[in-house]
C-alpha cells in the first residue's frame, strides 16, 4: 500500500486568503505560534484546545463547542493537534500516543464534513517515514508496507493513519489537505520543563539554568534536522491561499546537525561553553536523518529559511526572558 503524490501543487493557488481560520491544539508550542502568526494576517482565528483558553490575546474555544459555531464558507482548519507526552517517556506512552492522535485526526474531520470545511492543514511528521529511510524525499510515494523505526513505531503509525484520512476524506468529502511533515521544530514557546522538553529546548534550559559539564545522553554523533518555527508558520501561513490540492510535503530546513554540534552551539549561544560529556550507551533510535525540502522551497517559493545560528539566538532570548522572570 502506498500514499501517492500529487503533482506539483504550484498552480493551484488563488492569492486569496480565508476569511477566517480554525487552529486546533492552538495552545501547544506551534499552534500558539501559529495563532500569533495568523492572527497578523486574518481577519478571524479560532483558537481551538482542550481547555478552551485564548491564546495571544484571541478568545478560544474548546473542540466540542466548535461544532455550533458559525463560521465562513471559506474557512480553513489547521490542525496543530497532538498527544501531549513527556519527552523524557516517549517509549512508555506510545499506545497513548497512537491511540489519542488517531482519535483526534477523525475529531478533525468529522468537524470538517459536519461544518463544510473543505481546507485542511495538517502539521505531521518525518517520522512517517520507513526506518531504513536516510534520505526522506517527499517526491516519492511512501510505502505503508514497509515499517517505520520501531523505537517511535506507534508515535509513526498515528501520522501515516493521519496521512490515510487525508486522502480517504479527500475522496469521499472533497475535503482537502495540504499536510507538512515536519522534522525536529524549535523556538519560542515551547515547554520550559527540561524533563517534558524535546532536544532544542530541554539544551537551551540547560544552558542558561546549570553549570559544570554538559551531559549528552546516547550517541552524540547521531544527526537530526532543525526547523526553526517561525519557518514552519510562514509555510503554513502561505499555504492559506492554496485551494483544491491534497499533498504531502517535507517541512525542514534540509540541513543535518549532530547532537554533539547542536550542544555546543547552544553553549556557545548562550555564553556558557563548557564541557561535554557522554553517558550511556547510543539509543536504539533513528541514527541520523536528512530531510529533503526541493518541493517545499519550489512550490511555496520560498528563497531561504532561518539558519540554525540565527533561530537558536532567537529561541535562546525567549528562554533567557522566561528564566530571568522566574527569578
Amino acid at each position: 500500500m502506498t500514499v501517492t503524490l500529487p503533482n506539483s501543487a504550484a498552480e493551484r493557488r488563488d492569492g486569496r486568503l480565508p476569511d477566517a481560520v480554525v487552529v486546533v491544539g492552538a495552545t501547544g508550542f506551534i499552534g500558539r505560534n501559529l495563532v500569533e502568526r495568523l492572527a497578523s494576517c486574518i481577519g478571524r482565528v479560532i483558537p481551538v484546545s482542550t481547555s478552551g483558553a485564548a491564546v495571544c490575546g484571541v478568545p478560544g474555544m474548546r473542540i466540542a463547542e466548535l461544532a455550533g459555531a458559525e463560521l465562513p464558507a471559506d474557512a480553513v482548519l489547521v490542525n496543530a493537534a497532538a498527544y501531549r507526552y513527556d519527552a523524557s517517556r516517549f517509549a512508555d506512552a506510545q499506545a497513548e500516543i497512537l491511540l489519542r492522535n488517531v482519535e483526534l485526526y477523525g475529531r478533525v474531520y468529522e468537524i470538517c464534513v459536519h461544518k463544510g470545511i473543505h481546507e485542511v492543514r495538517n502539521l505531521s511528521s518525518i517520522a512517517i517515514y520507513p526506518a531504513d529511510d536516510a534520505a526522506l524525499d517527499d517526491g516519492a510515494s511512501l510505502d505503508l508496507n514497509r515499517p517505520p523505526h520501531q523505537g517511535e513505531q506507534m508515535y509513526a503509525w498515528s501520522k501515516r493513519v493521519g496521512e490515510i484520512y487525508a486522502g480517504l476524506f479527500a475522496r469521499q468529502y472533497g475535503i482537502n489537505t495540504v499536510s507538512f511533515r515536519l522534522t525536529n521544530p524549535y523556538g519560542p514557546h515551547d515547554s520550559t520543563n527540561e524533563e517534558k522538553a524535546h532536544v532544542v529546548p530541554a539544551f537551551v534550559i540547560r544552558a542558561l539554568t546549570t553549570s559544570g559539564p554538559f551531559t549528552l545522553r546516547g550517541n552524540p554523533q547521531a544527526s537530526r534536522d532543525f526547523i526553526y518555527v517561525d519557518d514552519v508558520c510562514e509555510v503554513v501561513v502561505r499555504s492559506q491561499t492554496w485551494r483544491g490540492v491534497t499533498a504531502f510535503y517535507n517541512l525542514g530546513s534540509g540541513e543535518s546537525t549532530t547532537i554533539e554540534t547542536l550542544a555546543r552551539t547552544v553553549l556557545r549561544l548562550a555564553g556558557h561553553e563548557r564541557e561535554i560529556v557522554t553517558e550511556g550507551a547510543a539509543t536504539s533510535g533513528v541514527v541520523h536523518r536528512s530531510c529533503d525540502n526541493a518541493r517545499l522551497l519550489a512550490d511555496f517559493e520560498i528563497d531561504r529559511l532561518t539558519p540554525l545560528e540565527l533561530g537558536l539566538t532567537l529561541t535562546i532570548d525567549w528562554y533567557r526572558d522566561v528564566c530571568r522572570r522566574r527569578t
